[in-house]
C-alpha cells in the first residue's frame, strides 16, 4: 500500500501538492490546539479547561448564518465566481496552443484573486482596518485585467469576446455602485449585487464557449482516413 501511495505520489505530484494544502492547515491547528491546552493547564477540579485553540475550531467551523437563507444571493455568486476558474484551468491543462493556454491561465489566476477578494472581504478589511482607500483595491485589479487584456488582444478576438465584454462591463458597474451616491436600500444592492450576478453568468457562458472551442480544435481530426 505505502509502495501503491509513493508511486502515485511520484507520477502525480500534483496530488501530493493538492491534499499537502489541506492536511498542513489542519496540522497546525490541531498543533496549535495542543499546544493552547497545555499552557491553559486544567481547572481546580482537575478538569481540563477549554482553550483557546478549541475556541477558534469553534469559531472556523461554525455555520456562517442563523438564518438559512440569509445571504443566500452572496453565496450563489460566489458559487458562479467557481466556473469561469475551474473551466480556465481545466481547459488550460488539455491545450497544447502555447499562447492560449497562457491566458486561461492568466485569466483564471486574475479571476481567482477576484473571488478570495469576493469570499474574504479582503479590500473591506484593508479599508477599515489600515484605512487604505477602496478605489485603490478596484484600481490596482481593474490594471490588472487590462494588463492581461493588452497582453493577449489577439488571443482574445478569437474568442467570443462580446460576452467578455457585457461581463466585464456588468462587473465594473457593479463595483462602481458601492462609489454611486445611490439613495435608498433597495436600488443601491439590486446595482452592486444584481449586476455582479449577471456579470459572473455571462461571465461562465464566455468561459465555458472558449475552453469547448479550443478543446476540440485541438482534438486530431478523425475524419479523415
Amino acid at each position: 500500500m505505502l509502495k501503491s501511495c509513493y508511486r502515485l505520489c511520484r507520477h502525480h505530484y500534483t496530488v501530493l501538492l493538492l491534499n499537502l494544502t489541506v492536511i498542513l492547515p489542519f496540522a497546525l491547528l490541531t498543533a496549535y490546539i495542543k499546544l493552547s491546552t497545555v499552557l491553559n493547564g486544567y481547572s481546580g477540579g482537575r478538569t481540563l479547561r477549554r482553550s483557546t485553540g478549541i475556541d477558534l475550531l469553534i469559531t472556523l467551523f461554525s455555520e456562517p448564518y442563523s438564518i438559512p437563507y440569509e445571504g443566500i444571493l452572496t453565496e450563489i455568486s460566489e458559487i458562479v465566481w467557481c466556473f469561469p476558474i475551474a473551466l480556465c484551468f481545466f481547459s488550460a491543462s488539455l491545450l497544447h496552443h502555447r499562447q492560449l493556454r497562457r491566458y486561461l491561465m492568466y485569466f483564471g489566476t486574475f479571476l481567482a484573486l477576484l473571488l478570495i477578494d469576493d469570499a474574504f472581504r479582503i479590500t473591506l478589511i484593508l479599508h477599515f482596518l489600515l484605512d487604505i482607500p477602496k478605489v485603490l483595491m478596484y484600481g490596482l485589479y481593474s490594471a490588472a485585467g487590462v494588463a492581461i487584456a493588452t497582453y493577449f488582444w489577439r488571443t482574445i478576438l478569437t474568442t467570443p469576446y462580446g460576452l467578455l465584454a457585457i461581463a466585464g462591463s456588468l462587473l465594473t458597474l457593479s463595483a462602481a455602485a458601492d462609489f454611486l451616491p445611490i439613495s435608498g436600500i433597495g436600488t443601491p444592492i439590486m446595482l452592486e449585487d444584481g449586476t455582479k450576478l449577471l456579470g459572473l453568468v455571462n461571465l461562465t457562458i464566455y468561459c465555458w464557449q472558449s475552453a469547448k472551442s479550443a478543446v476540440v480544435q485541438s482534438l486530431p481530426d478523425t475524419s479523415t482516413p
